[in-house]
């Protein structure tokens, strides 16, 4: 069974956003948190936890194509 991934977004008093994933690991991160980023404005400060270094889990998917 996948891990379930969670985004944590939290608007501070000053209004800053802070977005926190949580069981997404490498790139999969910012792809899931991009358009959300764009839509709020500027990203000001980047920071990378453990689960970005881990190895993205990639499906895997037999295909066979008929000729």
């Amino acid at each position: 069974m996948a891990e379930k991934a969670e985004l944590e977004v939290t608007i501070g008093p000053d209004g800053v956003v802070r977005i926190v994933t949580h069981g997404l690991k490498g790139q999969a991160c910012l792809l899931e948190t991009k358009d959300l980023e764009g839509a709020l404005g500027r990203v000001q400060a980047r920071e990378k936890t453990r689960e970005f270094y881990q190895e993205e889990d990639r499906a895997r998917a037999n295909v066979k194509s008929r000729s």
